[in-house]
């Protein structure tokens, strides 16, 4: 194996398991810190625990800090799911807390722009747009476990083919590749994938969530594209001025 190709594949794994890494670090913080409750398709709840700086203060108080502008007192009022402590349970935003008292939070979106963008954990059993989302599960997660794998086979094996100068292609499929196992992480060991970024036009027009995977294989498209893009207009000018040589030979 040559020294060229060894870069090369050195590069693709490094940027494969960054892609992987910021993939699976970003759906754990999701997981972590947004609940979803859609009856009766799945409930997703997140555990907080009150830290000290928060004696003597409300419920309210807390989780006005803990969820900062993003929710109205109302909707304060409708995050807490049910809230424990020493056996009693909470369920007015007035009651006082005290450090280690800990509660379940059944819903909690975060609006980054409002009208445009926010973060709220989902669930996806399919592919992109849901696709085959219905489907049975015995059938459907095999079927993209083997599509997942085929898809980064021959990622690896068009790689072998692509030279180290061709960085804008090495770049792209690396992202797909990635991407792709970031999936199929989530596919594995839960049989769906976590999606948690929405990003809209107010609630007339909604792009369907998705997940950074997601966004490193459209990434990863679009660089390939652009490369096709070039080669093309790379070959057309060689020949151009390969028809142009030949003309200048046969007037001389």
């Amino acid at each position: 194996m040559s020294r060229e190709t060894l870069l090369k594949f050195a590069q693709v794994i490094a940027i494969v398991a960054v892609v992987i890494g910021v993939d699976q670090w970003t759906k754990m913080i999701a997981s972590d810190r947004l609940a979803t409750d859609r009856s009766p398709a799945f409930h997703h709840k997140i555990f907080l625990e009150v830290p000290e700086d928060f004696k003597g203060e409300t419920l309210k108080d807390y989780l006005t800090y803990e969820f900062g502008d993003n929710n109205t007192e109302d909707e304060i009022n409708r995050i807490v799911y049910s809230t424990v402590t020493d056996g009693n349970v909470l369920v007015n935003s007035a009651t006082p807390v005290k450090p280690g008292d800990k509660f379940e939070v059944g819903r909690r979106e975060i609006i980054v722009i409002k009208d445009y963008w926010d973060y709220q954990y989902t669930r996806n059993p399919g592919a992109a747009f849901s696709f085959l989302a219905d489907s049975n599960s015995n059938m459907r997660t095999p079927f993209f476990i083997g599509v997942s794998f085929l898809a980064v086979i021959i990622i690896f094996w068009i790689l072998a083919g692509v030279g180290l100068r061709q960085q804008l292609l090495i770049w792209g499929l690396s992202f797909v590749c990635g991407g792709a196992i970031g999936n199929l992480i989530d596919r594995v060991s839960y049989e769906y994938v976590i999606d948690f970024i929405v990003w809209k036009w107010t609630d007339a027009y909604r792009w369907p969530t998705f997940n950074l995977a997601d966004a490193f294989i459209c990434i990863g498209v679009g660089f390939m594209v652009i490369e096709m893009i070039r080669d093309t207009i790379r070959e057309r000018k060689e020949k151009a001025e390969g028809k142009s040589g030949e003309t200048a030979e046969s007037v001389s």
